[in-house]
């Protein structure tokens, strides 16, 4: 007698789900954009504090044009890149061009320049991470590895916490683990929600 197929994790179900809606949004570029400008007008950077902005890959929000304008406005912007153990560095970007295609094609800081220049995450003010889905109050559906959930716990509090996301990665709830840290705003193509963490 041949068992049932196994039952998917809800949050696996919807990890799914959202990705799918995701890779079907046409106009994702002229959206991307849209959500930039908004972040942009809500979030204007400034030389006085410290912003990460993470390198878009595959289809989340792209945020190459959101590097370039930062770097022009305020000379350095930090960018996170993948280390062993599911952990992320931090590498102050200069110029874009510091930007190399690594592993898969994704684009991620220069590796010879990396060891020269070291970011302590206490040191930032903002931090812009992607996502999978939101909800409301601010609980983030990442990939399911942990690399943003682990720097975002490496945080100061005050730090300002911001999502880009496309609406239609927004749901009703997300179940939060323990250890999870909520977002302060998510930005879409649509609104500038403030969440409300319980």
């Amino acid at each position: 007698m041949n068992s049932p197929p196994p039952i998917p994790h809800p949050k696996q179900a919807l990890r799914q789900e959202l990705l799918a809606a995701r890779r079907s949004l046409p106009e994702r570029t002229d959206r991307s954009q849209k959500i930039c400008n908004r972040f942009r007008e809500a979030f204007p950077l400034t030389s006085s504090s410290r912003s990460l902005v993470y390198v878009s890959i595959r289809e989340e929000v792209e945020t190459i044009s959101l590097l370039t304008n930062t770097l022009q406005a305020v000379g350095e912007v930090v960018v996170p890149y993948c280390l062993p153990d599911y952990q992320l560095g931090l590498f102050p970007l200069k110029q874009i061009s510091e930007l190399k295609k690594g592993a898969y094609g994704i684009l991620e800081p220069d590796p010879e320049l990396r060891a020269e220049r070291y970011v302590d995450p206490q040191s930032l003010d903002l931090a812009v991470v992607p996502g999978v889905g939101f909800d409301p109050l601010g609980n983030r559906l990442g990939y399911g590895k942990g690399y943003f959930d682990r720097l975002l716990g490496r945080l100061r509090p005050e730090c300002l916490r911001v999502a880009l996301a496309f609406e239609c990665q927004l749901v009703p709830t997300i179940q939060p683990q323990p250890h999870d840290i909520p977002m302060h705003y998510i930005v879409t193509e649509q609104q500038t929600l403030a969440c409300q963490p319980s």
